[in-house]
Order: C-alpha cells, then structure tokens, then sequence
C-alpha cells in the first residue's frame, strides 16, 4: 500500500465510520479533505513514525509534566502540536471517538449548545462532544507542552 499522505500539511484527523469500509480517517489539510481507509490510531502510529516519534515516551515524559495521564498533547516540535478532541458518540467498544487536531490549525472555538465547535484556519468547522472549558484546556495543555519542548530542546 503506497503512503500518499502528506503529513507535514495535516490539519486534523477525524475518526468516521464509512459503510462497508469500517473504521476509517477523514484526513484535513489547509487545501482539502480526503478519507483515508485506516483506522484513527493507524494515521496516528504513521503520523508518529513519520517524525521519528515514540508515542509511548511522548505520553509518559509530556503527561507527567502536565499531570495528566489520557489525551497527552502529542508534540512533535515547537510548531506542531496535536491534541486530542472527542469528536463523535463512540459506536462500540475500544472505538476511535476521538480526533488529532493540529492547535495552530484551529482559529477560533465557540459554543454551540454546550458542545464547542471548532472553526479552523483553512474554513472547516468541526462540531465536537466536548464543552469549550474542555476543549480550552486542552489547548492550555498543548501550550505548556510547546514550553516544555523548548525548555528540553533550546539549551
């Protein structure tokens, strides 16, 4: 299977379910959209693999120095950071509900009906599970782990 993603160009990665396929990933950059036919945590793994990325240590050495244990902001350098944001009602068991959003993609977060939806820079607005204090927090988080990249890497 040839790997045509992009990766240095992704904005988001979303967790849909298409019919007859299974799991796959809605893959968002500044230019498109396109479905690629693998699983959230697939993209996710080859995503990592690309930037030379342990995501394990990432989880480990980031969550705790953040304090946290789950949706660790996954830092691949002081200008990239995805974070992890609920984007869909899991469908069953060990389901991807969960989508990888690039913090500098997103443009602006407002609330719709307690949920907040996400308007990114390229124009895509994302409707998410999350209230907005959960979804700021989230961004917060990715923030203090931009300052702890550079604190490790500037000295």
């Amino acid at each position: 299977m040839k790997n045509n993603i992009k990766f240095n160009e992704i904005e988001a990665m979303l967790p849909v379910y298409v019919k007859d396929k299974g799991n796959c990933t809605e893959i968002i950059t500044k230019e498109a959209s396109f479905i690629k036919i693998a699983t959230i945590e697939t993209c996710t793994k080859k995503l990592a693999d690309y930037y030379n990325i342990s995501l394990y240590h990432n989880r480990i050495n980031y969550g705790q120095e953040l304090g946290i244990t789950n949706k660790v902001p996954l830092v691949v350098n002081e200008n990239l950071i995805y974070i992890y944001i609920n984007v869909r009602e899991p469908m069953f068991a060990h389901d991807a509900a969960y989508g990888l959003f690039d913090v500098n993609s997103i443009e602006n977060v407002y609330d719709d009906e307690g949920k907040a939806v996400i308007e990114m820079k390229s124009g895509k607005m994302v409707k998410t599970r999350q209230s907005v204090k959960s979804l700021k927090k989230g961004m917060l988080n990715a923030r203090i782990a931009k300052d702890i990249y550079k604190e490790k890497h500037n000295k």
